[in-house]
């Protein structure tokens, strides 16, 4: 059921009122939000320029939390300031091991919506 989704991962309330319960614009709104998690990953991942690194994680906050995806809203914030503050590489490893962890977890609660949904 939608209930079974982790709400920290995606909160089906905040959705729905970003989307008006409508279903295929949520539907179309959650696609949208996968597309930039594939996306802009590997960029904050990456090994480029940390300015760059930072943007994408800005960006990628933004998509989250604009679908309710709170804790990769939330791991998104924390590697943009740490990349910002040109923290050690070793810190921002772990930082990105953590985020690639959140935005493949997220990516199953939304998967695991729609199958709820179908």
């Amino acid at each position: 059921t939608p209930a079974s989704v982790d709400p920290r991962l995606l909160d089906l309330a905040h959705l729905a009122g970003q989307t008006f319960g409508d279903l295929a614009l949520e539907r179309e709104v959650l696609a949208l939000f996968e597309q930039q998690c594939v996306r802009l990953l590997p960029i904050v991942a990456g090994e480029g320029d940390p300015t760059e690194r930072a943007d994408a994680a800005h960006t990628l906050k933004g998509a989250a939390r604009a679908v309710g995806a709170w804790r990769l809203a939330s791991l998104a914030e924390t590697l943009e300031g740490a990349l910002d503050d040109g923290l050690p590489d070793e810190t921002l490893a772990r930082l990105v091991l953590k985020l690639e962890r959140t935005v493949a977890a997220t990516r199953a609660a939304v998967a695991a919506r729609w199958r709820a949904a179908a």
